[in-house]
């Protein structure tokens, strides 16, 4: 119960933004770019650069190979689920929820509360994974829809993450690290970067129409969404483990965590690029966000 109390301590405080933004967005013509643009090219790159500088080596070798072999699965299993199971969500926006999942947004105030502040480091490899199918495949399938392949991979170039990644790696090759003195200031960076994501996602939900949600329909994207997702890492721990030797308890721990997370906040972004309906895409990130929280406090009361 004391870690559950945690759990809320750091989730709650956060997840009140999307109220925020929720009032925000239904009363002022706000536009997210405000909020989206330094918090995607300036704040969520320098919490990722420092704590790549903070990670042992190996965790940045095995953790993130284990959420971009995930993502990618997901990817391919989303095609049979729309066709069989969400005819009704556009095939691209269900690929894209079934493989991003909000690990910094969401998971940085999980892991400070389950496992300590230095355990961001670890999310961290954990998310790069993720982010760099995100910035790469992901995202250029969702542009070659609109733009000539030659310009979508040129938009996937202009991504600021990928050049953030490539230069915390030469930095970890030279054994760089974050300086002592700018820590506690990169632990108000890491609220800031979870409470903007979660804001943002607030104000997507701002044209949404409550009284029309279709609870089974989204319930059962998201249950075989959370199901599939908990089988693919199982296997891909097991098969990291059987190659790289033993994986230290609580990275196994976060790993298992990262398929009870939420659909990421980009996806409506997506939506918006595709035209397809956005409304039913910040739907699908809220609730998936209710259903993680549920699931997350479970989860944390069976890992004690």
């Amino acid at each position: 119960m004391e870690n559950l109390l945690k759990l809320y301590g750091e989730l709650l405080p956060v997840m009140a933004f999307v109220l925020a933004g929720y009032v925000v967005g239904r009363k002022f013509e706000f536009n997210s770019d405000y909020v989206s643009k330094p918090l995607i090219n300036v704040l969520l790159p320098l919490i990722v650069f420092t704590n790549m500088l903070d990670a042992e080596p190996s965790k940045l070798v095995t953790l993130p190979i284990v959420t971009f072999l995930l993502a990618l699965a997901m990817n391919y299993l989303a095609i049979p689920v729309q066709r069989k199971f969400a005819t009704e969500t556009d095939p691209l926006l269900l690929r894209s929820s079934f493989s991003f999942f909000n690990i910094a947004f969401f998971g940085i105030p999980i892991v400070k509360a389950l496992f300590g502040e230095d355990s961001v480091s670890v999310l961290i490899c954990i998310y790069l994974g993720s982010a760099l199918y995100g910035d790469t495949i992901g995202f250029y399938q969702v542009a070659k829809t609109k733009l000539s392949p030659k310009r979508a991979r040129r938009e996937v170039l202009s991504i600021p993450f990928l050049y953030v990644f490539v230069a915390g790696v030469i930095c970890k090759v030279f054994e760089v690290e974050t300086p002592e003195v700018v820590k506690p200031a990169l632990n108000v960076v890491s609220f800031i970067v979870s409470a903007a994501g979660m804001f943002i996602v607030g104000l997507q939900l701002g044209n949404v129409d409550f009284s029309k949600i279709r609870f089974p329909y989204f319930a059962r994207i998201l249950g075989i969404r959370t199901i599939a997702a908990a089988v693919i890492v199982t296997l891909l721990i097991l098969a990291v483990s059987s190659i790289a030797g033993n994986v230290e308890e609580d990275d196994i721990r976060m790993l298992a965590l990262v398929p009870l997370f939420p659909v990421a906040a980009n996806v409506t972004v997506f939506a918006a690029f595709l035209k397809a309906d956005e409304e039913q895409s910040s739907l699908l990130v809220f609730l998936s966000m209710i259903l993680s929280v549920i699931l997350v406090s479970i989860a944390t009361l069976i890992m004690g």
